[in-house]
């Protein structure tokens, strides 16, 4: 919050005589306070399943845990444990908080008991009674809050327990009560409307939360499972609320929430991108080994020119060489004439395999189909412009001269004589032509899949070759890639220069936009100047009964910023000193409430354990004092309900009747708030 925007600090000095606190006319009640609380451990309500029934009143209310037990042996715990933050859970249930305790209470609550459990209030809202009624414990399914217009604790009791009146009637009741005449009720921050669930955290602040802060209403370890507020909401729900905003602050807050969301959240991508910047710096630095600063300076420009444009010679130059290999020739060449041979080799035995099929086909008395015509390229094209090899045809010569074959009959008569006496000599062995044909495919098939054995070795040792050159290219192309790199660190490191630029400019307007904004709220918070001067007075006035006459007490607004000072020969700031700032601040926007018709405090306020750190007993004496001062002389008529728990013994002016309302001993367990040991 340290860049809200600031309001004019209102300061009074000590106020003689001490300022009116007459209710201000339509005051004169509070809002919403609570007569009667009742815990029944299952339904219906009885005698037999009563557990405690609590009269609340008007005006001061104490329930004190005495701090020594009547049991000696467990007296040193009797203001512990006694009960108090469950009284308290269960009264703020009765007024719509979320849960009645803590997890493990509402789980123990059915063990122990073994009932769901009901607590049961007539709660008084706008100046009409209502009873209420809502399940306690952790497994409450099946069952419904209820409340009924006019009820009352002592009226007789259905055998089941009602399910209606709770959310229809009783907490439109309690919005109308507490918000009917607010005019402004949107949240600046979030844009919420402001509504009871958020206000009742104010009112009653988490025993857990051990008054840490003034805007600081509810723990996690409360289990209290209410909805979270923002901080800033939490700043302007008070404002809302003691009607410290008018509807121009409204739109200007807004205005403000989101000028200020978007300038953290540039100056997050600030720190992020000047991170990047500076690895970028960095890494180009190293890489061009000169420092490097402005991304636009001419000489890095043109050092960086220079060291891309050799490094990228070099690596041309390198590459080009290296392409210049007599090997790869050489062994492209020799995988070229094995491919060639392979080819021819198998073509061969392709047309040995088709004849000896065509033979097989006439030899079983089927006619075999006609060839397709095909075009004729490549090495067929080759072969058959080839002569056929020595001693080669493809008839045998005795179908050649039944053919009457012009060539078979040129051949000499001894020749003739001596082929004819070989065939005759051979029949018997070669029984078939198919099986010379088959013999012809197999021999011609061994030199092709030899061939083609040579082709795979010499390309693998082509591919081998090959490979070996990729690698020796990438070393070579390595100042390529880095003048590649340098390049891209230059235009990332200067973009993103650019870049930050823009951004500190945006940042820059961005803080302008709100310094405007803020010096506007400053002159709208004079309009507030009167009433910020009266609860100046009231706080001043209540610090001064916890503390001392000598004692100023003044709260500065500072556009969503709330700071209650105490200063007694210059400023006071302990521990001790900031819960009682924050409890005058609490009971002083009370006294508001009844004393001012622009205010919406409902005039009702549950403090649960307010004594912290080392708060003296004196001073904590006090709050009871100035409670019971706003009271008056109207008594159980005052227009507030203020009700808190302690340990420490409340001063004797009231630890009595009227205002002592309950004594707790954890020593004794009948003592108890709820007369067990949970």
């Amino acid at each position: 919050m340290e860049d809200a925007p600031e309001f004019a600090a209102v300061t009074a000095a000590l106020a003689t005589p001490p300022p009116d606190l007459v209710p201000v006319a339509g005051r004169e009640t509070p809002a919403v306070w609570v007569e009667r609380l009742a815990i029944y451990k299952s339904w219906p309500p009885c005698e037999d399943t009563h557990l405690r029934t609590v009269e609340l009143r008007r005006g001061l209310n104490i329930v004190w845990a005495r701090p020594i037990g009547k049991n000696t042996a467990a007296s040193r715990l009797a203001g512990h444990g006694a009960g108090k933050s469950t009284f308290c859970r269960l009264l703020r249930y009765i007024l719509d908080d979320t849960t009645a305790g803590t997890d493990e209470f509402r789980k123990s609550f059915e063990t122990t008991l073994g009932g769901v459990g009901w607590a049961l209030a007539e709660v008084h809202v706008g100046g009409q009674r209502w009873l209420v009624g809502r399940p306690i414990a952790e497994n409450a399914a099946g069952h419904h809050s209820f409340a009924f217009l006019g009820g009352s604790l002592t009226q007789e009791f259905p055998e089941r327990p009602p399910r209606v009146g709770y959310k229809t009637d009783y907490l439109p009741a309690l919005e109308q009560a507490v918000f009917g005449e607010m005019k402004i009720r949107t949240l600046p921050g979030s844009q919420k409307t402001l509504d009871w669930p958020q206000l009742v955290q104010w009112l009653s602040r988490d025993q857990e939360a051990h008054f840490r802060g003034l805007l600081e209403w509810r723990d996690n370890d409360s289990n209290a499972g209410s909805a979270p507020i923002s901080a800033d909401d939490r700043a302007n729900l008070v404002r809302l609320v003691l009607g410290l905003v008018q509807q121009r602050e409204q739109t200007l807050l807004k205005d403000y929430a989101e000028k200020a969301a978007e300038h953290e959240a540039k100056l997050r991508e600030r720190v992020k991108l000047e991170f990047a910047i500076d690895r970028d710096r960095v890494a180009l630095a190293d890489a061009i080994k000169i420092p490097v600063g402005d991304p636009k300076d001419s000489v890095l420009q043109l050092e960086i020119s220079n060291r891309v444009t050799n490094l990228r010679n070099e690596a041309d130059a390198a590459v080009k060489a290296a392409q210049q290999d007599d090997a790869i020739d050489a062994l492209l060449g020799e995988v070229s004439r094995a491919q060639t041979e392979a080819e021819i080799a198998q073509a061969i035995a392709d047309e040995a395999k088709s004849r000896a099929e065509t033979e097989d086909m006439r030899l079983k008395g089927i006619t075999p189909p006609p060839k397709p015509k095909e075009p004729v390229t490549g090495v067929r094209a080759m072969l058959q412009s080839m002569s056929p090899t020595r001693g080669y045809c493809s008839h045998p010569l005795t179908k050649a001269w039944a053919a009457q074959c012009p060539i078979a009959s040129q051949r000499p008569p001894d020749e003739v004589t001596e082929a004819t006496q070989e065939i005759a000599a051979t029949a018997p062995v070669v029984r078939t032509e198919l099986e010379r044909l088959l013999a012809e495919y197999k021999n011609h098939q061994g030199v092709a899949d030899e061939k083609k054995r040579a082709q795979n070795s010499a390309q693998a040792l082509l591919n081998a070759a090959r490979q070996r050159q990729r690698q020796e290219l990438e070393e070579l192309k390595e100042p390529a890639r880095n003048a590649a790199m340098i390049e891209a660190l230059h235009r990332s490191y200067k973009k993103g220069c650019e870049d930050l630029d823009t951004l500190n400019a945006r940042i820059k307007d961005l803080s302008g936009d709100k310094d405007a904004i803020n010096d506007t709220l400053k002159l709208l918070t004079k309009h507030h100047k009167d009433l910020l001067e009266k609860f100046t007075r009231l706080f001043d006035h209540i610090a001064q009964h916890m503390l001392d006459k000598a004692v100023t007490g003044r709260v500065e607004f500072s556009g969503k910023s709330i700071e209650p000072r105490l200063e007694y020969h210059g400023p006071r700031d302990s521990a001790a000193l900031k819960v009682t700032k924050w409890l005058a601040f609490d009971l002083a926007a009370v006294a508001l409430g009844i004393t001012t018709k622009e205010t919406y405090h409902p005039r009702f306020l549950l403090h649960d354990s307010p004594r912290e750190s080392d708060l003296a007993p004196e001073i904590y004496g006090g709050l009871f004092l100035a409670a019971k001062e706003l009271e008056g002389t109207l008594g159980e008529n005052a227009p507030f309900q203020y009700i808190v728990t302690t340990t420490e013994p409340p001063p004797a002016d009231v630890r009595q009747t009227p205002w002592l309302r309950l004594e707790l001993d954890a020593s004794v367990e009948k003592e108890r708030f709820l007369g067990i040991n949970l």
